[in-house]
């Protein structure tokens, strides 16, 4: 078995864990390598790039920062992650640091579950977006933050609504607990195979969270009186768009797959502060 670990950077905990986890992995007899990103501050004997070397399985250890840019770097490929939270936001990441020798000894006698998410995929024209897991959101910035955005939103070819405000979000299930939840969309069970559209802080009263089937394609367009915009991947500025461009969002052909050690866990972690 052929494994790699791609700690967070900037944490001096996440890569004490790392070497940890490499080091009991190794022991246990599985070769092991090293984001190589990250060799300026662990030295390794093994070293692989993500997203173009193969592997069985990505150790992530970090917050859903990291799954989320180590997913986006991987970009068509299918390699299950295995995740250890050592971050402030950690919801995606199901095992704790301290116990990460019992998912690796899980991992070797293959008491684990393999779990698909689905992801989105977006285009502007001929442009293409990476595939996101938390979701798309399409809101003003800079300049324009004062301003409203300009929307209309169809599925398909048939109109929803047209939206004034902030902006929207388009998410796939997992992503349901992300920033659309903070906008007031609804918890959607990332085993449903559905695209949720929740609209940020609308002046428009009928502008409401609408969930579809995942067979949809959801076209934004920017009114031609709206500001320029910006549209988010998973956080992260992915492109501008102004009057007259359309966004199309679907499902990804390639889903996020993770290894899970505690999938039966999903709401206790949701919901333990209101237990």
């Amino acid at each position: 078995m052929r494994i790699g670990v791609v700690p967070k950077l900037g944490s001096p905990q996440a890569l004490t864990l790392a070497r940890r986890v490499m080091e009991y992995a190794e022991a246990r007899g599985i070769e092991t390598y090293l984001d190589s990103r990250a060799k300026e501050h662990l030295t390794w004997h093994r070293l692989f790039t993500v997203g173009r070397d193969t592997l069985d399985f990505i150790v992530v250890i970090g917050g859903d920062g990291t799954v989320l840019r180590t997913l986006h770097m991987l970009r068509d490929s299918v390699i299950p992650l295995i995740t250890i939270r050592y971050g402030r936001r950690g919801f995606l990441c199901d095992v704790a640091p301290f116990e990460y020798k019992t998912a690796i000894d899980r991992l070797i006698s293959r008491d684990y579950e393999l779990v698909d998410y689905i992801r989105l995929k977006a285009s502007i024209g001929s442009a293409r977006l990476p595939y996101v897991l938390n979701e798309y959101a399409v809101t003003t910035s800079g300049d324009a933050r004062g301003k409203v955005a300009r929307l209309r939103v169809l599925k398909d070819e048939e109109p929803i609504y047209f939206l004034v405000g902030d902006g929207v979000i388009v998410a796939p299930p997992a992503g349901s607990t992300a920033y659309s939840l903070a906008s007031g969309g609804p918890v959607v069970d990332p085993r449903l195979d559905v695209i949720l559209i929740t609209p940020l802080a609308p002046i428009t009263f009928c502008s409401r969270a609408v969930v579809l089937p995942s067979t949809t394609t959801v076209r934004i367009v920017v009114s031609g009186d709206s500001p320029d915009l910006i549209v988010l991947a998973d956080g992260i500025i992915a492109a501008e768009v102004g009057p007259g461009e359309v966004i199309e969002i679907t499902k990804a052909p390639i889903p996020a797959r993770f290894a899970r050690f505690y999938l039966r866990d999903y709401y206790v972690r949701l919901f333990e502060r209101c237990m």
